[in-house]
């Protein structure tokens, strides 16, 4: 099990900052590749349109509050 990407790392991904957007579509790459799957081989323009309806959804993120702090 992977583990799950940090609040920052979210946050800076919504700034915008590459390096971050890059974080979260490594993070996801297996759901993305699985999911662009069409006959059992990964079409790539599903796979950038996959791609790029979860950049889209960082950038509309809502942050309405901080996360619990331990």
């Amino acid at each position: 099990m992977s583990r799950p990407l940090s609040y920052e790392t979210i946050v800076k991904a919504h700034e915008g900052d590459p390096e971050a957007v890059n974080a979260v579509l490594s993070h996801y790459a297996g759901y993305i590749c699985h999911f662009s799957k069409m006959n059992g081989q990964v079409n790539g323009e599903v796979e950038d349109y996959v791609k790029q309806r979860l950049i889209a959804a960082l950038f509309k993120f809502r942050f309405d509050y901080p996360p619990d702090k331990p």
